[in-house]
């Protein structure tokens, strides 16, 4: 088994989930919030976020199919919508694990825009702005990192293993 080096722990991921939750319902302002999850690597960022922001919050969650054949730069092929909800005039929020390359990201986004929200951010738990191959922002970001590695913990996982570490770790 490989080492897990913690990077951040618990008390600082919760101290984080709990000043973006803060700082959403300040951009959302009184309006309902939508998060959406994009699974499965957002599940503990989205149950903890949801839970921090104060007022009206609902949420759904998505899959990005991808093609595998090249995972570095692997193209989305297809969104699924597991529990489709209407985003029309709604205040989104698409939660994403780790933005890198950002490829992902920016075709979401653009399809996503396609269904009319009225406001549409991106939410990093993990923010690799150096890792860039697109121009894609993220509008809010729990921690940056600089560091190639494999992520793991808070419900990031590697080989199915390691979702339950209650901090984030780099193997």
């Amino acid at each position: 088994m490989r080492e897990i080096t913690p990077v951040f722990s618990a008390a600082e991921i919760a101290r984080r989930v709990g000043e973006l939750g803060r700082d959403i319902r300040a951009d959302a302002g009184e309006a309902e919030v939508f998060l959406l999850g994009i699974l499965k690597g957002t599940s503990c960022f989205l149950a903890d976020l949801m839970r921090a922001i104060p007022g009206d919050v609902s949420y759904g969650v998505i899959d990005v199919v991808r093609d595998v054949a090249d995972q570095q730069f692997a193209d989305a092929l297809e969104i699924d919508f597991l529990n489709y909800t209407d985003i029309r005039e709604r205040r989104v929020y698409v939660l994403k694990d780790v933005v890198s390359s950002g490829v992902i990201e920016n075709y979401l986004l653009s399809q996503l825009r396609m269904h009319g929200p009225a406001l549409l951010r991106l939410v990093a738990l993990l923010d690799r702005t150096d890792a860039r191959t697109v121009d894609v922002t993220a509008d809010f970001r729990a921690f940056s990192i600089t560091e190639d590695g494999t992520w793991v913990g808070f419900g990031l996982e590697h080989e199915r293993r390691h979702g339950n570490l209650p901090y984030i770790g780099r193997i």
